[in-house]
């Protein structure tokens, strides 16, 4: 059995993902003062006296909303109250009861599921028996006064929520940090059609999707079970330039986006294909590089385009304008119809298999001596550079040390050449590789330094003779 889903709701800037944050035990959803930060549902395993559940986060919400993000966050938690084992309903205690709390409450007790009404923001304990005598008035059995984000109270509310939770079983190794699987982060520009992406992929509408560009705002991971192995696929917050954040919201949205593609082993770099490659996507291109992780290039929106000619076209261009990212494959999709979305996860597998390859050190500098063989490396600065032997550095992606004589003589063309060459030889054609140069010392170089080309076998006799002459003359 799955475990029990405890979900959290209220209406928004009360304090939800502060509480999901503390009951977690790390900042894993963004908190920020500003209303509706955060927008889709973000789950978490928590464990508490020997009992697992998992807790899952939730957009500020108020039943009747019309507006476009807050219908939609709304229509989302409709659908997954009936799928959940007991409600959160946290409340602002220095506001008050509000208009909006008495529609919540309402709507929640038709619902018919064990509830717990949390008045989060009380720092107070002389105050608390003056609160919950105001807050009866919503009809909770179960009230508990906290301060997520002092801590207050947290233990007591959760002694209570554990008791009609089912008793723990081994379900609970399906706690996405006991499983070592690999993460799969989606980066691009806002609206580019990352969120889509995902819920094409899994079959159903489980991230909010909107016209609006930066819908998303938190990174969200989300498993996807493929045959005996699962992924965990994570939608991230479309990167702007630094000087076009114009709120706080976004700027911790993007930080937290590129701390995701820090950690994650692979990346699907989103790109519009009506509007083609634009200068954003060149520096995110840039960005991925720098980070050294294994990528594959979608181009999404591809179902507005004939297929043939105009494809290989926009293949040339991408590989021209993403020059940084020449290794990476590319391909043509389309979230809204599906095209293309069945070779994603595949060709993903291969990528992760070939980053991870170890090459055999023999092979490696087969590869070296088969590249040096057909261009020599250059001379600079009076010396040739003499390439010695590799091998590969353990890790993901592919790292190989190189050992010549004078590494800061190896030009960057001839960088480019000897990676060019591996790459064909190695079978590495689509994985990011970097290559260290060491130096290590010639020593026939060094014999030849020594030697000494006018040497003369009697320069010891014409020494004595030199030196008697002059002590002759010294004295005279």
């Amino acid at each position: 059995m799955p475990l029990p889903e405890v979900l959290i709701v209220g209406r928004p800037n009360v304090g939800k993902s502060t509480l999901f944050n503390r009951l977690v035990g790390k900042s894993v959803a963004l908190v920020d003062d500003q209303p509706g930060s955060t927008r889709d549902l973000k789950s978490h395993v928590v464990e508490w006296e020997g009992t697992f559940f998992t807790l899952t986060d939730s957009g500020g919400w108020v039943p009747g909303e019309k507006e476009s993000i807050a219908f939609k966050v709304g229509t989302f938690l409709e659908e997954k109250i009936h799928h959940v084992a007991a409600l959160l309903l946290v409340v602002d205690a220095q506001d008050g009861i509000t208009a909006a709390d008495v529609a919540v409450a309402r709507h929640l007790r038709t619902k018919n599921l064990p509830s717990w009404l949390i008045v989060n923001k009380a720092d107070r304990f002389d105050k608390w028996d003056e609160m919950l005598s105001d807050f009866r008035k919503l009809g909770f059995d179960h009230i508990f006064p906290i301060s997520a984000s002092h801590g207050l109270g947290i233990d007591d509310f959760l002694d209570s929520l554990i008791k009609t939770l089912p008793a723990p079983t081994e379900e609970k190794k399906t706690d996405e940090e006991d499983k070592k699987i690999r993460k799969i982060a989606i980066l691009g520009k806002p609206n580019v059609g990352k969120s889509s992406l995902v819920n094409a992929i899994l079959g159903e509408k489980r991230l909010l999707v909107d016209d609006l560009p930066g819908t998303t705002h938190d990174a969200i991971p989300v498993i996807i079970e493929t045959g005996d192995d699962s992924l965990i696929m994570v939608d991230t917050a479309g990167i702007r330039a630094a000087q076009r954040q114009d709120t706080r919201i976004e700027q911790i949205s993007v930080d937290q986006t590129l701390y995701e593609l820090q950690t994650c082993q692979l990346v699907l770099f989103l790109v519009d294909g009506e509007k083609g490659i634009t200068h954003q996507d060149v520096t995110i291109g840039r960005i991925i590089h720098d980070a050294f992780r294994p990528v594959i290039v979608l181009i999404n929106k591809w179902d507005v385009h004939p297929k043939g000619a105009e494809q290989a076209r926009a293949e040339r261009i991408a590989k021209r304008e993403l020059r940084n990212l020449f290794f990476a494959p590319v391909l043509f999709i389309s979230a809204k119809t599906g095209q293309g979305l069945e070779n994603i996860l595949p060709l993903a597998d291969e990528l992760y298999k070939e980053s991870c390859a170890q090459v055999p050190t023999s092979k490696v500098n087969q590869a070296l001596q088969t590249a040096a063989s057909k261009q020599p490396p250059p001379f600079k600065k009076g010396h040739q550079v003499k390439i010695f032997y590799g091998y590969q550095r353990p890790g993901h992606p592919p790292v190989f040390e190189v050992f010549v004589n004078h590494p800061e003589s190896v030009t960057p063309s001839y960088l480019r050449y000897l990676e060019a060459e591996m790459r064909k030889e190695i079978g590495m054609e689509m994985t990011p590789m970097q290559i260290v140069f060491k130096e290590k010392a010639d020593k026939r170089e060094y014999v030849k330094k020594g030697f000494k080309r006018n040497f003369d076998p009697n320069i010891k006799e014409r020494e004595k003779r030199y030196k008697k002459t002059h002590r002759k003359d010294t004295k005279k």
